[in-house]
């Protein structure tokens, strides 16, 4: 039996001991799973491991990428791994690649879809709740200007939102260094910028163009969980800048570019769209933000670039349009 003296994953101590004892488990219960480093670090692959078995293994609707001492998850790792069968019965066909994927990841089955392709952008990945959410919300959209740009995001998606984020303000802090404002903004601004290089992710740059997960970040839960806070803090003080400096209007980049920047971002193991039911919207804010509370949205959060609107407890008005 493996002893485990803390918790280990999302919210976890993560003592590095533990942490190993936890990845060596995970690769031995996971032969189909990409292979563990057995380093004591927790990061996005770990935790997506943790989830995958949960999921998987332990059949938890709502995994939460978390070990703890003696608890369902440790004691289920610790159990004779399951035995591969070499092939197939003749009589039963092989499960699809579809199947053998962990629910939250399988594609949403689309045979009965008829919602227009110009609602939801081709990246958007769903979930059976995301896809019941979008195929719901889809009529009261019609003739509207507005697209899903973000649906469903796994564990390791979500962590790689907030460097993300964390790209995209260095990128418009260092361009407004270049703008005229006061010796006070000046200072404040500079000090902002030391404080995200001071957390970088590794790599440290890429996220804010590349396709979602892309670069992987190779920083551990504590650097990530330190990252999302600077970056937080960050945002708030850009913010308060802006107005006053008068940014945007000796800027050459878009008031919207300012406003993504200090858009919030959540802590991922707070996110709602590991969930299923959240999705970003972009368009006609305004409209949007209409519509979606009157198909009866648990939230509707105008993010200015988009409106971030979660359904918790499904769509329960099917709108009248406005």
């Amino acid at each position: 039996m493996t002893t485990l003296l803390d918790s280990v994953g999302l919210g976890g101590r993560n003592r590095p001991e533990d942490v190993k004892a936890i990845q060596r488990l995970l690769n031995r219960s996971l032969p189909g799973h990409p292979r563990l480093v057995e380093d004591g670090r927790v990061g996005p692959r770990t935790l997506q491991a943790i989830n995958a078995f949960q999921s998987d293994r332990l059949g938890m609707r709502h995994p939460d990428g978390l070990v703890e001492p003696g608890e369902r998850t440790h004691r289920g790792l610790q159990a004779p791994p399951r035995a591969k069968p070499d092939a197939a019965p003749a009589s039963t066909p092989a499960p699809s690649s579809a199947s053998r994927q962990p629910a939250a990841d399988r594609p949403a089955e689309r045979s009965t879809r008829t919602r227009p392709k110009s609602f939801v952008g081709g990246g958007v990945r769903e979930t059976p709740v995301t896809t019941r959410i979008i195929d719901a919300i889809t009529p009261s959209f019609e003739g509207e200007r507005a697209k899903v740009i973000s649906g469903y995001m796994n564990d390791e998606e979500l962590f790689w939102k907030v460097n993300y984020h964390w790209d995209y303000l260095l990128w418009m802090v260092r361009h407004s260094l270049d703008l005229p404002m006061s010796k006070g903004d000046l200072n404040t601004l500079q000090t902002v910028q030391a404080n995200l290089m001071a957390t970088a992710p590794r790599p440290g740059s890429g996220y804010r163009t590349s396709p979602v997960g892309k670069p992987r970040d190779a920083s551990s839960m504590d650097e990530m969980t330190r990252r999302h806070r600077v970056v937080a803090q960050s945002k708030l003080t850009f913010k308060k800048i802006i107005e006053p400096a008068g940014l945007k209007s000796s800027s050459s980049r878009t008031a919207k570019a300012f406003d993504y920047a200090v858009a919030p971002v959540a802590h991922p193991g707070t996110s709602k769209h590991g969930a299923g039911y959240a999705l970003d919207i972009s368009g006609d804010n305004h409209r949007i933000s209409d519509i979606c509370n009157r198909l009866g949205a648990s939230l509707v959060f105008d993010e200015k670039s988009h409106v971030h609107v979660e359904f918790k407890n499904g769509v329960s008005r099917i709108g009248t349009r406005a």
